[in-house]
């Protein structure tokens, strides 16, 4: 009995060990990767960065930035506050650029729904509730009271707009019955394309919200097409923003693929960790406020992130994966704007 017993406190003991020498290995691993704070960079960003409230503010944006054709905006799918910056974002370069055009990740027919409703006499939230419904189908995290709340505050925008200028989305997604083994975001860029050459409107400006990776106007190592680098081969004028967050809940539904928490919230998926990392993340901490919306802007002269790879370089220990950039590029090559969202809510169950 004695040597069982003994066997079995060696053995507690042992996977003790072991797991806390995993934990000091990744939050050592975690602290090399982040790096510290650099100062040239601190010094850059504080400099030129811009907090968000209840509109944008459009210190950071130059004569170049105007002549975009597209700007997309690059979330990671779950924080409350994205679907606050995508409809401030909009609202400006409506009235700032007169775009009128939202790209969407969806597919035609949920945006026809959509645009159905934006055309409506009045406020029809049955309709409403049954498009964000139907987005579970694609991206279940985005599915949401507040992207319900978010389109019926655009259609209270627009019946506002002279007709010239109201919001019409377009969809890009493959559609649900396309079964073609065309890479979804080849598949984005040609409906894109497709649609604005069956609309004639080729020489319009377009904004939209898309996941993460379709906004990267570059490849990476992995080597996978994304939506933004088919447009900028493509000679179309193009302006990335991505979104990070520290401090921030993430909406997690429930799904069989992976356990999720009863009220569906995670606060482990920040860009400082311990899940996911993103190289340079502390010098954003650093410069902005709990609590708050900053806006930096990457690419003005004499940036540091104009030769340099951090913020670009993402590390995945749990969903998803590593964003490796390609030898001898830099962070402004995939994108030139980042939104650093601190103490985000996570977004919650339609209502």
């Amino acid at each position: 009995m004695k040597r069982i017993l003994k066997i079995i406190k060696i053995t507690f003991i042992t996977l003790l060990s072991i797991i806390l020498l995993s934990i000091v290995y990744l939050y050592i691993s975690n602290k090399l990767f982040l790096e510290s704070k650099n100062d040239d960079n601190i010094s850059y960003l504080s400099k030129n960065n811009v907090q968000i409230s209840n509109s944008i503010n459009e210190k950071l944006f130059d004569t170049d930035f105007y002549k975009s054709q597209v700007f997309l905006l690059g979330e990671i799918h779950g924080y409350a506050d994205n679907q606050i910056i995508d409809r401030e974002m909009l609202f400006f370069l409506n009235k700032k650029l007169g775009i009128k055009y939202y790209i969407a990740e969806m597919d035609s027919l949920t945006a026809k729904k959509l645009n159905s409703f934006l055309l409506e006499k009045q406020n029809n939230k049955v309709a409403l509730k049954k498009v964000v419904e139907n987005i579970k189908q694609r991206i279940p995290q985005q599915s949401s009271q507040e992207l319900f709340e978010k389109w019926s505050s655009i259609y209270d925008y627009n019946q506002n707009l002279a007709d010239s200028l109201k919001i019409t989305v377009i969809g890009i997604d493959k559609n649900f019955d396309d079964n073609s083994k065309i890479a979804r975001d080849v598949a984005m860029l040609d409906n894109f394309k497709n649609a604005i050459k069956r609309m004639k409107i080729e020489k319009e400006k377009f904004y939209g919200l898309f996941g993460y990776f379709h906004t990267l106007q570059k490849k990476t190592e992995s080597g996978r097409e994304t939506f933004a680098a088919g447009l900028k081969e493509a000679k179309i004028k193009t302006t990335s923003f991505v979104s990070y967050t520290i401090d921030s809940e993430m909406y997690l539904p429930k799904n069989p693929q992976f356990p999720t928490p009863e009220d569906e919230k995670v606060d482990w998926l920040n860009a400082d960790g311990p899940l996911m990392l993103v190289k340079g993340i502390n010098d954003l901490k650093e410069v902005s406020k709990p609590n708050a919306i900053t806006l930096f802007k990457l690419n003005s002269n004499n940036s540091p992130y104009l030769k340099s790879q951090n913020l670009i370089t993402v590390k995945s220990r749990a969903f998803g994966e590593n964003i490796v950039p390609l030898e001898n590029s830099s962070a402004t090559d995939y994108f030139q704007y980042v939104f650093l969202l601190r103490n985000s809510k996570a977004l919650t169950k339609l209502k």
